[in-house]
């Protein structure tokens, strides 16, 4: 799954990615700050509704705000 985020910098990122981590022991994870989304990358938990919702409540927990992005809005 795949997420924008309003993440800015190194640390941003790192207090998402421990924050999915802490939820999601076993998550695969990834934020590129490059993009203009600013895209956190979720690989290795299920891809349903249940844990989308729990992504976006994690990332918002860290004080972020997140949205996840459907294969439409990659051009995949």
């Amino acid at each position: 799954m795949q997420f924008k985020t309003n993440a800015k910098c190194q640390g941003c990122s790192t207090a998402i990615i421990n924050g999915v981590k802490n939820r999601f022991p076993n998550a695969e994870l990834s934020l590129d700050l490059e993009s203009a989304d600013k895209v956190l990358h979720v690989h290795g938990i299920p891809e349903d509704a249940e844990h989308a919702a729990q992504v976006l409540k994690t990332i918002e927990e860290t004080g972020f705000t997140g949205s996840l992005l459907t294969k439409e809005d990659n051009n995949l």
